[in-house]
């Protein structure tokens, strides 16, 4: 299983937020950095793949706006999930 981890500890900008996110998973450089995008690649990327598993920590971290930025991100791990079992996720900090 890959595992990826994904540590937004200290992180204060949504761009600062989206590389993290296109670092993580080796996004091409066109990423388009919104939900949507992200949605879009994820579901692309583990449609029919291995077994992947997300680590996500940090987000305590963060200024309570991206924080809830980030349950949207969170909601978009969990509809791919939903759609790509093999994908897999937890937030641990």
């Amino acid at each position: 299983m890959k595992e990826i981890i994904l540590d937004f500890t200290g992180c204060k900008y949504i761009m600062r937020l989206y590389d993290i996110i296109q670092e993580g998973f080796g996004f091409p450089d066109w990423f388009g950095r919104n939900l949507d995008a992200l949605w879009d690649l994820l579901s692309d990327y583990y449609y029919d793949c291995s077994p992947t598993f997300v680590k996500i920590k940090g987000i305590k971290t963060m200024p309570k706006d991206l924080q809830n930025y980030m349950n949207e991100v969170i909601a978009v791990f969990a509809d791919v999930h939903k759609e790509s079992p093999q994908f897999y996720f937890e937030v641990i900090s």
